[in-house]
């Protein structure tokens, strides 16, 4: 048996081992996701972190509700270009959204591939893939089509690169209930996708199954050095739901 074989074999029994708990307590009751993903991470045995690694033998553990239709976040990757990308879009095309903060700008979209993205009434936001320079390229609009900026770009090899933590995914799906007034998970459904294929990503990117979701908010902390600056919060690509098997060359299903 290869060493593949034997992470797919203990990561399903594993799940299965937690699965047979039944309703779990929420570890996180202050997570703002909810906790679904710690908590079954923290059965799992898996310490929490944000590094660039996976989280399991080599699996990336993703956690869902299994009722919720919206998409899964696959990576957050910053541009590779312009130098300060978050901070000239934030400025360029944000927009102030607290009253208390008098100046400071925010930009949150979600851009996609196939269609133009209208933001704040203002701006027409689309991803690009251009196959000759090998790049991924957000372009922006006026309301007339009229050109206002392209020069944020993901280049082919940062993508890959930070698409490397997907190569295996985890999916794991829960039940939900609540005990008083603490949500317990049940996580009852998982499927495994191996060999993330970079290329059917593209086309997924190009057919809408693909979003850029852009949030970029600023440090309001005033005082402090990091006042006014561009504050990423998981800036990153999503996929549809029922796109993630399009995504991968291997997929199993686990229940």
């Amino acid at each position: 048996m290869t060493s593949s074989n034997k992470n797919v074999d203990k990561i399903v029994k594993e799940f299965k081992r937690i699965q047979k708990k039944g309703f779990l307590p929420n570890n996180r009751p202050n997570n703002k996701d909810g906790g679904i993903g710690n908590t079954f991470e923290d059965h799992l045995g898996v310490k929490e972190n944000n590094l660039k690694d996976a989280d399991f033998i080599g699996f990336e553990v993703k956690s869902k509700r299994i009722f919720n239709e919206s998409y899964l976040s696959l990576f957050s990757k910053s541009p590779s270009a312009p130098k300060g990308a978050n901070r000239i879009l934030k400025d360029k095309f944000g927009e102030e959204r607290d009253l208390e903060f008098v100046g400071l700008k925010k930009l949150y979209a979600s851009v996609f591939g196939h269609r133009w993205s209208l933001v704040y009434e203002k701006y027409n936001m689309k991803l690009v893939v251009d196959r000759k320079e090998k790049i991924l390229k957000l372009v922006i609009k006026d309301t007339k089509m009229n050109l206002l900026y392209d020069e944020v770009i993901w280049s082919w090899e940062v993508i890959q690169r930070a698409s490397s933590k997907i190569n295996k995914l985890f999916v794991v799906y829960a039940d939900t209930k609540v005990v008083g007034t603490l949500t317990h998970f049940h996580y009852n459904q998982a499927e495994i996708y191996l060999d993330f294929n970079f290329e059917k990503f593209l086309k997924q990117v190009e057919n809408g199954g693909i979003m850029f979701d852009i949030r970029i908010g600023v440090h309001k902390t005033i005082g402090s050095k990091s006042y006014g600056k561009p504050h990423d919060h998981g800036s990153g690509f999503r996929v549809k739901k029922d796109k993630i098997v399009e995504l991968f060359d291997t997929y199993l299903d686990i229940k």
